[in-house]
């Protein structure tokens, strides 16, 4: 079995050769009490994630209410301090062991009221293939979840139906190329380092003002969520890739 890095920050580095990948990733820094202050100076809110993580699991939001405010949020957890070393303080109490990331918070599009983003699923049948998106679903979070993971209560939903309450159906068809189009590009760049991947599951979101980001890169993707789905073609597609794939 061909093992890949789950740092994310290596994996980050490694995308953002292409600067129509780069330009859909958010600006993402190592976690430091200098950097988390600068992070939230500039962009308001921000995620803090472990740098080696799955499932939404670690991952905190911090927001600037005021000069010298800040809400911290966790799990269903919520309290606010008065200084960066409060924060910082805060957080390593909940942190997990190893380093983490200070990444910039997207203001995220809402179906019904509540914040989603996409996992697309990209395979190619043996290292020699050409890339092809196979799935595509949308998650949508929990209520007082801060994060969309499936395994933290997200619910599952067709990307048509999400984008459907925001958008015309010839806007959301353009919107989908355009995901399908990002998701290729990153694939075909992160295997230029990882020449023998076959299959990877992208976190990408898109915000209100209907830009597309980068938020994650899953080496090891999880397709349950695809089993969610009334329609299981996609689920058919992905398992159908992966027992081409068996032996690769």
């Amino acid at each position: 079995m061909v093992k890949f890095d789950h740092n994310k920050m290596r994996k980050t580095r490694i995308l953002l050769g292409d600067p129509h990948v780069r330009a859909a990733i958010p600006k993402t820094v190592t976690l430091s009490a200098s950097s988390l202050k600068r992070m939230l100076g500039t962009y308001g809110t921000v995620y803090v994630k472990p740098n080696v993580g799955a499932l939404g699991v670690g991952v905190m939001r911090v927001r600037m209410l005021a000069a010298n405010k800040y809400e911290w949020r966790y799990k269903l957890q919520r309290k606010n301090v008065s200084s960066i070393s409060q924060l910082i303080a805060l957080i390593r109490s909940y942190k997990k062991s190893g380093s983490y990331l200070v990444q910039r918070g997207i203001n995220l599009m809402k179906y019904r009221g509540s914040r989603f983003d996409l996992r697309v699923v990209t395979q190619r049948r043996n290292s020699q293939d050409a890339w092809r998106v196979t799935g595509v679903l949308a998650r949508v979070a929990a209520p007082g979840r801060i994060v969309t993971n499936g395994s933290q209560g997200a619910s599952i939903h067709p990307y048509q139906q999400v984008f459907g309450a925001n958008m015309s159906a010839s806007k959301t068809g353009m919107l989908k190329g355009s995901i399908d189009h990002l998701a290729l590009r990153i694939a075909k760049r992160y295997t230029l380092t990882y020449t023998k991947c076959i299959e990877l599951g992208l976190d990408i979101a898109v915000d209100d003002k209907r830009r597309i980001w980068l938020l994650e890169v899953n080496t090891r993707p999880q397709i349950k969520p695809f089993t969610r789905l009334n329609d299981l073609s996609m689920y058919r597609t992905i398992m159908a890739y992966r027992g081409k794939n068996k032996g690769n």
